[in-house]
Protein backbone atom coordinates (compact mmCIF):
# COMPACT_ATOMS: atom_id res chain seq x y z
CA UNK A 1 0.00 0.00 0.00
CA UNK A 2 0.90 3.45 -0.67
CA UNK A 3 0.90 5.61 2.62
CA UNK A 4 0.80 9.12 2.67
CA UNK A 5 0.60 11.29 5.72
CA UNK A 6 0.35 14.95 5.24
CA UNK A 7 0.54 17.15 8.07
CA UNK A 8 -0.59 20.76 7.20
CA UNK A 9 -0.19 23.92 9.97
CA UNK A 10 -3.03 26.31 9.87
CA UNK A 11 -4.54 25.46 7.03
CA UNK A 12 -8.06 24.34 6.01
CA UNK A 13 -7.43 20.25 4.94
CA UNK A 14 -9.78 19.78 1.93
CA UNK A 15 -11.46 16.17 3.16
CA UNK A 16 -11.98 15.19 -0.44
CA UNK A 17 -7.96 14.98 -1.07
CA UNK A 18 -7.85 12.95 2.09
CA UNK A 19 -10.40 10.06 1.21
CA UNK A 20 -9.11 10.61 -2.37
CA UNK A 21 -4.92 10.35 -1.97
CA UNK A 22 -5.05 8.31 1.66
CA UNK A 23 -3.80 11.80 3.15
CA UNK A 24 -4.20 11.42 7.29
CA UNK A 25 -3.79 14.29 9.57
CA UNK A 26 -0.54 14.45 11.98
CA UNK A 27 1.45 16.54 14.33
CA UNK A 28 3.65 18.93 13.09
CA UNK A 29 7.31 18.98 13.11
CA UNK A 30 8.40 22.66 14.12
CA UNK A 31 7.79 25.13 11.37
CA UNK A 32 7.47 22.51 8.74
CA UNK A 33 4.81 20.51 7.47
CA UNK A 34 5.46 16.51 7.18
CA UNK A 35 4.64 14.26 4.39
CA UNK A 36 5.44 10.80 4.68
CA UNK A 37 5.34 8.74 1.07
CA UNK A 38 6.60 5.20 0.46
CA UNK A 39 6.78 3.51 -3.28
CA UNK A 40 3.28 1.70 -4.29
CA UNK A 41 2.79 -1.66 -6.52
CA UNK A 42 0.08 0.48 -7.85
CA UNK A 43 0.72 3.19 -10.68
CA UNK A 44 -0.35 6.67 -9.51
CA UNK A 45 -0.87 9.13 -12.14
CA UNK A 46 0.48 12.69 -11.70
CA UNK A 47 -0.79 15.49 -10.72
CA UNK A 48 -2.69 17.89 -13.42
CA UNK A 49 -0.06 19.78 -15.50
CA UNK A 50 1.04 22.95 -13.37
CA UNK A 51 -0.93 21.77 -10.09
CA UNK A 52 2.06 21.85 -7.39
CA UNK A 53 0.55 19.04 -5.27
CA UNK A 54 3.01 17.37 -3.20
CA UNK A 55 1.66 14.48 -1.80
CA UNK A 56 0.22 13.23 -5.47
CA UNK A 57 3.33 14.48 -7.28
CA UNK A 58 5.90 12.54 -5.05
CA UNK A 59 3.64 9.52 -5.24
CA UNK A 60 3.56 9.66 -8.96
CA UNK A 61 7.53 10.19 -9.12
CA UNK A 62 8.13 7.13 -6.71
CA UNK A 63 5.50 5.22 -9.12
CA UNK A 64 7.61 5.60 -12.15
CA UNK A 65 10.84 5.47 -10.65
CA UNK A 66 10.05 2.16 -9.00
CA UNK A 67 7.38 0.78 -12.31
CA UNK A 68 9.25 2.33 -15.38
CA UNK A 69 13.28 2.56 -14.17
CA UNK A 70 12.89 -0.15 -11.92
CA UNK A 71 14.94 1.59 -9.20
CA UNK A 72 14.20 0.19 -5.73
CA UNK A 73 11.07 1.21 -3.67
CA UNK A 74 11.57 3.12 -0.91
CA UNK A 75 9.82 4.92 2.05
CA UNK A 76 10.58 8.55 3.45
CA UNK A 77 9.21 11.64 4.99
CA UNK A 78 9.44 14.90 3.38
CA UNK A 79 9.52 18.23 5.30
CA UNK A 80 7.91 21.59 3.70
CA UNK A 81 9.40 24.56 5.06
CA UNK A 82 7.79 27.54 4.68
CA UNK A 83 10.50 30.40 4.66
CA UNK A 84 14.26 30.55 3.70
CA UNK A 85 15.14 30.89 7.31
CA UNK A 86 12.84 27.54 8.65
CA UNK A 87 14.82 25.77 5.91
CA UNK A 88 18.24 26.92 7.10
CA UNK A 89 17.46 25.94 10.14
CA UNK A 90 15.38 22.85 9.61
CA UNK A 91 19.23 21.53 7.32
CA UNK A 92 21.44 22.81 10.32
CA UNK A 93 19.71 21.10 12.78
CA UNK A 94 19.34 17.75 10.70
CA UNK A 95 23.21 17.90 10.24
CA UNK A 96 23.81 17.94 13.78
CA UNK A 97 21.81 14.47 14.16
CA UNK A 98 23.73 13.66 11.38
CA UNK A 99 26.98 13.83 12.87
CA UNK A 100 27.70 11.50 15.42
CA UNK A 101 26.04 9.13 12.85
CA UNK A 102 28.54 9.88 10.32
CA UNK A 103 31.41 9.36 13.16
CA UNK A 104 30.01 5.74 13.54
CA UNK A 105 29.66 4.92 10.07
CA UNK A 106 33.48 5.92 8.95
CA UNK A 107 34.74 3.89 11.67
CA UNK A 108 38.59 4.85 11.22
CA UNK A 109 38.25 7.83 8.66
CA UNK A 110 36.14 9.41 11.32
CA UNK A 111 39.42 11.00 12.72
CA UNK A 112 39.33 13.30 9.27
CA UNK A 113 35.62 14.34 10.42
CA UNK A 114 35.37 18.06 11.90
CA UNK A 115 32.09 19.04 13.41
CA UNK A 116 32.57 23.06 12.98
CA UNK A 117 33.69 22.67 8.99
CA UNK A 118 30.62 19.08 8.79
CA UNK A 119 27.94 22.04 9.98
CA UNK A 120 29.86 25.45 7.88
CA UNK A 121 28.99 22.85 4.96
CA UNK A 122 25.87 22.06 5.80
CA UNK A 123 24.93 25.88 6.73
CA UNK A 124 26.53 26.41 3.23
CA UNK A 125 23.94 23.85 1.51
CA UNK A 126 21.36 25.14 3.19
CA UNK A 127 21.56 28.92 1.91
CA UNK A 128 21.91 27.81 -1.78
CA UNK A 129 19.97 25.03 -2.05
CA UNK A 130 16.32 24.52 -2.99
CA UNK A 131 15.87 20.65 -1.37
CA UNK A 132 18.29 18.44 0.14
CA UNK A 133 18.14 14.63 0.04
CA UNK A 134 18.67 12.45 2.39
CA UNK A 135 18.27 9.02 3.92
CA UNK A 136 14.49 8.07 4.01
CA UNK A 137 14.07 11.83 3.65
CA UNK A 138 13.97 15.08 1.85
CA UNK A 139 14.26 18.40 3.10
CA UNK A 140 12.22 20.97 0.88
CA UNK A 141 12.72 24.93 1.01
CA UNK A 142 8.88 25.63 -0.34
CA UNK A 143 9.66 28.67 -0.21
CA UNK A 144 12.08 28.69 -3.35
CA UNK A 145 10.25 25.60 -5.00
CA UNK A 146 6.81 27.22 -5.17
CA UNK A 147 8.44 30.08 -7.83
CA UNK A 148 10.24 27.23 -9.81
CA UNK A 149 8.02 26.64 -13.32
CA UNK A 150 5.97 23.14 -12.87
CA UNK A 151 8.48 21.04 -15.02
CA UNK A 152 11.57 22.38 -12.80
CA UNK A 153 9.57 21.71 -9.63
CA UNK A 154 8.94 18.31 -10.71
CA UNK A 155 12.86 17.92 -11.72
CA UNK A 156 13.59 18.93 -8.41
CA UNK A 157 11.42 16.60 -6.81
CA UNK A 158 12.91 13.43 -8.28
CA UNK A 159 16.28 14.36 -8.18
CA UNK A 160 15.94 14.25 -4.48
CA UNK A 161 14.10 11.35 -4.42
CA UNK A 162 16.81 9.61 -6.46
CA UNK A 163 19.19 10.70 -3.85
CA UNK A 164 16.87 9.12 -0.98
CA UNK A 165 17.06 5.94 -3.45
CA UNK A 166 21.08 6.18 -3.78
CA UNK A 167 21.12 6.46 0.47
CA UNK A 168 18.71 3.34 0.67
CA UNK A 169 20.67 1.32 -1.48
CA UNK A 170 23.90 2.27 0.54
CA UNK A 171 22.07 1.60 3.61
CA UNK A 172 22.21 4.87 4.85
CA UNK A 173 25.73 5.00 4.33
CA UNK A 174 28.19 8.45 3.74
CA UNK A 175 27.85 9.50 0.59
CA UNK A 176 31.33 9.38 -0.89
CA UNK A 177 30.73 8.09 -4.22
CA UNK A 178 31.69 10.38 -7.34
CA UNK A 179 29.85 13.38 -6.77
CA UNK A 180 29.09 14.07 -10.78
CA UNK A 181 27.63 9.87 -10.81
CA UNK A 182 25.49 10.61 -8.10
CA UNK A 183 23.94 14.58 -9.13
CA UNK A 184 23.88 13.71 -13.18
CA UNK A 185 22.14 10.41 -12.36
CA UNK A 186 19.52 12.42 -10.18
CA UNK A 187 19.51 14.61 -12.95
CA UNK A 188 19.14 11.60 -15.50
CA UNK A 189 16.24 10.08 -13.45
CA UNK A 190 14.44 13.69 -13.07
CA UNK A 191 14.40 13.65 -16.78
CA UNK A 192 13.20 10.54 -17.41
CA UNK A 193 10.56 11.31 -14.98
CA UNK A 194 9.56 14.66 -17.26
CA UNK A 195 9.42 12.25 -19.64
CA UNK A 196 7.14 9.58 -18.70
CA UNK A 197 5.00 12.62 -17.39
CA UNK A 198 4.27 13.99 -20.50
CA UNK A 199 5.64 17.16 -19.91
CA UNK A 200 8.90 17.22 -21.78
CA UNK A 201 11.10 14.17 -23.55
CA UNK A 202 14.48 13.03 -22.62
CA UNK A 203 15.59 14.05 -25.86
CA UNK A 204 14.63 17.36 -25.82
CA UNK A 205 16.14 18.19 -22.46
CA UNK A 206 19.68 16.44 -23.57
CA UNK A 207 19.70 17.94 -26.61
CA UNK A 208 18.88 21.73 -24.54
CA UNK A 209 22.01 20.46 -22.04
CA UNK A 210 24.65 19.69 -25.15
CA UNK A 211 23.33 23.52 -26.89
CA UNK A 212 23.96 24.60 -23.00
CA UNK A 213 27.37 23.34 -22.60
CA UNK A 214 28.80 23.57 -26.14
CA UNK A 215 27.96 27.59 -25.87
CA UNK A 216 29.92 27.27 -22.54
CA UNK A 217 32.57 25.44 -23.62
CA UNK A 218 33.24 28.06 -26.40
CA UNK A 219 34.84 30.55 -23.42
CA UNK A 220 35.74 28.51 -20.98
CA UNK A 221 37.67 25.01 -19.98
CA UNK A 222 35.65 22.09 -18.52
CA UNK A 223 36.91 20.21 -15.60
CA UNK A 224 37.75 16.12 -16.29
CA UNK A 225 35.26 14.17 -14.52
CA UNK A 226 37.81 13.00 -11.82
CA UNK A 227 37.90 16.48 -10.63
CA UNK A 228 34.28 16.36 -10.22
CA UNK A 229 34.18 13.35 -7.63
CA UNK A 230 34.23 14.63 -4.30
CA UNK A 231 32.17 16.86 -2.56
CA UNK A 232 34.24 19.88 -1.91
CA UNK A 233 35.60 19.56 -5.76
CA UNK A 234 32.22 19.47 -7.09
CA UNK A 235 31.16 22.53 -4.64
CA UNK A 236 34.47 24.33 -5.98
CA UNK A 237 33.63 23.94 -9.70
CA UNK A 238 30.05 24.64 -9.57
CA UNK A 239 30.67 28.19 -8.35
CA UNK A 240 33.68 28.55 -10.46
CA UNK A 241 31.88 27.60 -13.61
CA UNK A 242 28.43 27.41 -13.08
CA UNK A 243 26.37 24.22 -13.68
CA UNK A 244 27.08 23.67 -17.63
CA UNK A 245 30.43 22.15 -16.62
CA UNK A 246 29.11 20.76 -13.15
CA UNK A 247 25.58 19.45 -13.42
CA UNK A 248 25.23 19.54 -17.59
CA UNK A 249 28.32 17.55 -18.46
CA UNK A 250 27.01 14.71 -15.27
CA UNK A 251 24.02 14.56 -16.81
CA UNK A 252 25.74 13.99 -20.15
CA UNK A 253 28.30 11.18 -18.52
CA UNK A 254 25.67 9.53 -17.02
CA UNK A 255 23.48 9.08 -19.89
CA UNK A 256 26.92 7.91 -21.48
CA UNK A 257 27.26 5.81 -18.78
CA UNK A 258 24.41 3.75 -18.41
CA UNK A 259 24.25 3.24 -22.22
CA UNK A 260 27.90 1.46 -21.96
CA UNK A 261 26.79 -0.27 -19.08
CA UNK A 262 23.30 -0.23 -18.47
CA UNK A 263 21.29 1.00 -15.57
CA UNK A 264 21.70 -1.91 -12.68
CA UNK A 265 25.62 -1.42 -13.02
CA UNK A 266 24.73 2.20 -11.63
CA UNK A 267 23.13 0.79 -8.41
CA UNK A 268 25.70 -1.77 -7.59
CA UNK A 269 28.14 0.83 -7.74
CA UNK A 270 26.10 2.87 -4.98
CA UNK A 271 25.30 -0.88 -3.38
CA UNK A 272 29.07 -1.57 -3.01
CA UNK A 273 29.30 1.20 -0.48
CA UNK A 274 27.52 -0.86 2.14
CA UNK A 275 30.64 -3.33 2.47
CA UNK A 276 33.55 -0.39 1.11
CA UNK A 277 33.96 2.90 1.21
CA UNK A 278 36.76 2.36 -1.71
CA UNK A 279 35.76 5.06 -3.87
CA UNK A 280 38.07 3.82 -6.86
CA UNK A 281 38.07 0.53 -6.41
CA UNK A 282 34.37 0.56 -6.31
CA UNK A 283 33.73 1.95 -9.56
CA UNK A 284 36.13 -0.49 -11.06
CA UNK A 285 34.23 -3.63 -9.44
CA UNK A 286 30.77 -2.29 -10.99
CA UNK A 287 31.81 -0.78 -14.25
CA UNK A 288 34.76 -2.59 -14.80
CA UNK A 289 37.06 -0.18 -15.96
CA UNK A 290 38.52 3.17 -13.72
CA UNK A 291 37.21 6.14 -13.35
CA UNK A 292 40.10 7.48 -15.50
CA UNK A 293 39.72 5.47 -18.01
CA UNK A 294 35.85 6.25 -18.57
CA UNK A 295 37.01 9.50 -17.89
CA UNK A 296 38.93 9.60 -20.99
CA UNK A 297 36.22 7.61 -23.27
CA UNK A 298 33.46 10.32 -22.23
CA UNK A 299 36.04 13.39 -22.96
CA UNK A 300 36.10 11.87 -26.61
CA UNK A 301 32.25 10.85 -26.59
CA UNK A 302 31.30 14.74 -25.49
CA UNK A 303 34.10 15.96 -28.63
CA UNK A 304 32.18 14.35 -30.89
CA UNK A 305 28.77 14.64 -29.64
CA UNK A 306 29.37 18.91 -29.51
CA UNK A 307 31.23 18.77 -32.68
CA UNK A 308 34.15 20.73 -30.78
Amino acid sequence: MNVLVLSIKRQFIRYSAIVALGILPCSCVGDSRLITVASSDRRVAPPAYGNKDYPQALSAILSVMSHDLELPPVELSVALYPSQQSFEQGVLDDAEKDFEQLRKQLGRFAEKLNRDQYIAGARAIAVSSDALGKHHRILINEWRLEKYPWPDWIRVLAHELTHTVEFSVADGRPAIWERWLTEGFADWVGYKVLDRFGAETFAKNIEQRQAEIATARGHQTFPALTQLATGADWLTWSRTLGREATYGQALLAVDFLIEQKGLPAVLEHVGLFKKSLDRKQNFVVAFGESESAFDEKFSKHLTLLLGR
